[in-house]
């Protein structure tokens, strides 16, 4: 018998080798299986510490974040990915692309009792989750603490903050007004006219042609209310509108404390994004209507795409994130590397305890201004393209009708307004 050839010797000691090196793996516990990757499509900056966070706590799934201006529009353009967190993702032609969430959102994973109602509703169709709600931010009108002393510590009803208004207007000897208490078509309350018509019940979400539908007594009553505001209180549109064209480039904070107005309304968020020095002697309240906060309508949500093919490791990364008790580690990760947002994700949380027991331990500021559940009305399901169709049609239709100008009905500027779109 001849001796094996160098050639044969390897095949005889590949097959050792195998298990040799099998054997040290399950000594040391080291495996070969390739771990999967979920790309997480985000523009949310803070996500990246959280996920870092994920990754070092378990070796089961890796997340990566693909960065996307706009998660939304990502989604609907077929950008690879297997998760997503972001604003406006509350539409039918996202939600379209996106996995049920039945599997999770239930008792014993991501319990419903945990949010608020309100929030779920608006990301679920047909009564099935499509999204987890993440965070949400609340209308603040806020104000020089030397200029106004209010009582109620949550509110700040629509009628009271008109008749506060009036009592501060100042105009001069040529009748121009110098003081402006609140302006409803000020560039600094941007989100005035949008608000104010989810309390007044104009309900805008999705209708026909990829159109929103709405309530027409609830558009009448906002332009109503806004109309009068500026002819009974404001001394009529046009000086509504020079007050705020020679105001225009200064920041709300800067009107406030030299005096020019005594209300503005900002997002909370962007309310605690002034530095500690500016905001020292603001207070706020939450504007109101018959004692119910709006929700503004940019809420974050977090789904997982039908494209996805990690779809069950991206159902465990939102499970995983949207534990109350993870939801409060997350809190101090923020504190202790100086993320620099509000709460977890830049808002109150979806998670009805993070806000009544964690964030006013974290933030005194909010001592007394937490509202319930009962006394908050969300949006519901919006609809497509609704940031663009809001800034371009909706708000300047407001706008117009308000001021005496001469509009055609809401629905007929929409159906001319696509139609320019589409050519």
């Amino acid at each position: 018998m001849s001796p094996p050839t160098v050639l044969g010797m390897r095949s005889l000691f590949r097959p050792l080798a195998f298990l040799l090196i099998a054997a040290a793996a399950a000594l040391t516990g080291c495996s070969f299986r390739i771990e999967p990757v979920v790309q997480l499509i985000t523009n949310r900056a803070e996500m990246a510490a959280y996920v870092d966070r994920y990754n070092a706590i378990q070796s089961d799934v890796k997340v990566e974040i693909s960065y996307q201006d706009t998660p939304s529009q990502a989604v609907l353009d077929g950008t690879p990915g297997d998760a997503v967190v972001g604003q406006w993702l509350a539409t039918p032609a996202v939600m379209d692309r996106l996995d049920a969430l039945g599997d999770i959102v239930k008792p014993g994973k991501v319990d419903p009792a945990w949010f608020y109602t309100g929030l779920l509703a608006m990301g679920s169709r047909d009564n099935r989750p499509f999204l987890v709600p993440i965070s949400f931010t609340l209308p603040a009108i806020v104000y020089m603490r030397t200029s106004a002393d209010l009582p109620n510590k949550m509110f700040m009803p629509l009628d009271d903050l008109q008749s506060m208004s009036k009592a501060f207007n100042k105009t001069s000897k040529t009748g121009l007004p110098i003081a402006m208490g609140f302006s409803p078509l000020g560039d600094w309350n941007a989100d005035f006219l949008t608000t104010s018509a989810l309390l007044f019940g104009a309900r805008f979400r999705p209708g026909r042609n990829d159109l929103p539908a709405y309530d027409d007594n609830g558009l009448s009553k906002t332009t109503d209310f806004v109309r009068m505001w500026l002819n009974q209180v404001n001394g009529g549109a046009a000086a509504d509108a020079a007050f705020s064209s020679r105001n225009r480039v200064q920041p709300w904070y800067k009107l406030l404390s030299s005096g020019k107005t005594l209300f503005a309304l900002a997002s909370f968020r962007d309310f605690f994004a002034l530095p500690v020095e500016k905001r020292h002697d603001l207070d706020f309240r939450w504007l109101s209507q018959d004692n119910i906060i709006p929700v503004m309508d940019d809420v974050l949500f977090g789904g997982v795409l039908r494209s996805s093919r990690n779809k069950g490791e991206a159902r465990a990364f939102l499970q995983w994130f949207c534990s109350p008790a993870v939801q409060q580690t997350l809190l101090n990760v923020n504190q202790l590397k100086r993320i620099g947002v509000f709460g977890v994700t830049d808002g109150f949380s979806a998670l009805k305890t993070i806000n009544e027991r964690d964030l006013p331990q974290k933030y005194p500021i909010l001592l007394g201004h937490i509202p319930l559940d009962s006394i908050l009305s969300f949006p519901g399901l919006l609809p497509d393209n609704w940031v663009k169709v809001r800034d371009s049609v909706i708000v300047p239709w407001i706008a117009q009708t308000a001021s005496g100008q001469e509009t055609q009905p809401l629905d007929k500027t929409l159906d001319e307004w696509q139609k320019a779109e589409k050519k």
